[in-house]
């Protein structure tokens, strides 16, 4: 099955290098769709006969320039539909957020029949508000889930905040569950699925990026290219913090705001020397909350693992030396915003290969960038952020459709991004966008990474005209966890997952931001084991004992 979605992915990656060579008139007469061929090349022999309208779809394919009618969606509504989709933004709301949400409008109104609402909320923000709005049911038909935390996947589904939407996926979305093919086993519970995995190349990797602008300045460009310990990249830190001209600045912020210094620290095991730094596998769990060590199928709870005290005790020394933004435990900014407003020096960051331009934008500045490890696709990288229909939702037909519409129309998928073109950027020959000249700061641009496909979308700035191309190749060389798949219904210990919740909600951003002391970080292991986190490593186990057995593996 993955050499078919590979294979699906490589005729995604055709489609859209031929359509960025026709030109980028985004005119009605103009729309590009995936080829549903491709996506069939990830079906199973009767996707055919249960994705319904997947044929009208590869006719309306063909006709080239021909602008896809309403019915190549299965709208089986009368009066238009309204619905409402909740996102992240990494920065600020964008001023344009309205203009693009009437250009999308002007799409799916005539191709859905459907009115979208788009809703932003400031990531640091995000979290909480998205959580009192499914809370207070509150109308909310489409939403992102994040990486951990109270509008974590898994967090949503044991809650049973999210629908079942496999038979929705099988009647409004038949092209995106025909590509996306065994990725969407992880997020699946009991063999219920309850969110839409992103399409895109999930290899990554955990960098340090560093202000090229400060290193030319203190003549350590080389050194920090070839960082290969944390040891060697304290004295960098420590140049920064000694500098006459850059002092004022921090030597490391958070990356995500939530406090975390070193991303993943309860997946990545850091050591000094890069070469020995090891990844475990959190079974899809995104509170992190247990882990199975070296593939032992041994679960464990991961806060009270030698490689998570390490982990502290690491970004505790760079705390205590002065090296690490002092309001790290409580902004609610992200690195590469601190970055941008001048208050940080470098941040580590976890980034999926192919997406460092997008970075450095957000950055607003060149950032020089070392590997410190390569990580593997786990469930946990497909949960990390998702598409999914909370309970809240009124008109979860019409999402689920949105959702394909996303997938399949480049004018839908570049405006979510990107905004409109020739206002927020513009195409280049090569089929790359960029800002355009004298508008580096236009009304409306996202993320690429929270696409439903990201295949679709043009190449930004910085990244090569085949970037598609080269996230595939990534994708075919990347590290596969033997656990992916895995997935475990905590419905039965809700309870637990609760105060587990609680719990790293009131410490662990003191703990990765090195601001905690020992007593803080016991009291953090005291109130897991009084929440039950014990019951959940257990509940785990025999989980993963379960589907070890039925799989073979």
């Amino acid at each position: 099955m993955r050499m078919k979605r590979l294979m699906a992915m490589a005729l995604v990656l055709a489609m859209g290098t031929a359509m960025a060579a026709c030109g980028n008139n985004e005119s009605s007469g103009n729309q590009s769709q995936v080829d549903t061929a491709a996506a069939s090349t990830d079906a199973p022999a009767s996707a055919s006969e249960e994705a319904g309208g997947q044929d009208s779809q590869a006719a309306a394919t063909e006709g080239g320039s021909e602008t896809a009618a309403s019915g190549d969606y299965n709208v089986t509504w009368e009066d238009t539909a309204e619905i409402v989709v909740l996102y992240p933004s990494m920065t600020s709301i964008p001023s344009g957020l309205q203009a693009v949400e009437d250009a999308i409008n002007e799409i799916t109104e005539a191709e859905i029949n459907t009115h979208v609402t788009l809703n932003m909320i400031e990531v640091g923000n995000y979290e909480q508000q998205a959580n009192l709005m499914v809370s207070s049911n509150e109308k909310l038909d489409l939403m992102i889930t994040l990486p951990g935390g109270p509008t974590s996947f898994s967090t949503m589904a044991s809650q049973h905040q999210l629908l079942d939407v496999g038979e929705l996926m099988d009647t409004y979305a038949p092209t995106l569950k025909a590509t996306v093919g065994d990725l969407v086993n992880g997020l699946q519970v009991d063999g219920v699925t309850y969110g839409f995995p992103l399409y895109k190349g999930y290899a990554g990797s955990i960098d340090i990026l560093m202000r090229t602008d400060v290193l030319e300045d203190l003549g350590m460009v080389d050194k920090a290219k070839n960082l290969t310990s944390f040891s060697e990249f304290e004295e960098i830190l420590e140049a920064v913090k000694n500098s006459e001209k850059w002092g004022y600045l921090s030597g490391i912020a958070a990356c995500d705001g939530h406090g975390s210094v070193l991303p993943s620290c309860a997946t990545v095991a850091y050591a000094d020397n890069f070469a020995d730094t090891k990844v475990v596998d959190n079974l899809g769990n995104t509170q992190f909350a247990v882990c199975v060590e070296d593939g032992n199928n041994t679960v464990v709870n991961t806060y009270a693992t030698d490689m998570y005290r390490n982990n502290y005790e690491l970004i505790k020394s760079w705390y205590d030396k002065g090296y690490v933004y002092k309001d790290s435990a409580t902004t609610q900014e992200m690195g590469a915003s601190l970055v941008k407003s001048n208050i940080t020096f470098s941040y580590v960051n976890a980034v999926e290969l192919g997406n460092e331009a997008a970075v450095n934008t957000s950055c607003g500045m060149d950032m020089t960038w070392v590997k410190i490890v390569d990580m593997p696709i786990s469930t946990g990288s497909i949960t990390k952020f998702t598409w999914a229909i909370p309970t809240t939702a009124r008109e979860p037909e019409a999402a689920a459709t949105f959702l394909e519409l996303m997938f399949t129309d480049t004018r839908v998928a570049n405006l979510f991004a990107w905004g409109i073109e020739g206002v927020d950027y513009e195409v280049g020959d090569d089929g790359v966008a960029r800002f355009i000249e004298g508008n580096e700061n236009p009304a409306y641009h996202a993320v690429d990474f929270l696409n439903p496909n990201g295949f679709l979308l043009h190449p930004w700035d910085g990244q090569e005209p085949n970037a598609n191309e080269i996230r595939q190749q990534y994708m075919e060389e990347a590290t596969y966890s033997p656990y992916l798949g895995f997935s475990a219904d905590t419905s039965a210990v809700s309870d637990t997952v609760s105060a587990i919740t609680n719990a790293m909600e009131q410490y662990t951003a003191q703990i990765t931001s090195g601001v905690a002391t020992e007593e803080t970080y016991q009291e953090f292991l005291d109130k897991l084991e009084i929440g039950g986190i014990d019951q959940l490593v257990s509940m785990y186990q025999e989980s993963l004992d379960t589907w070890l057995e039925a799989t073979g593996n």
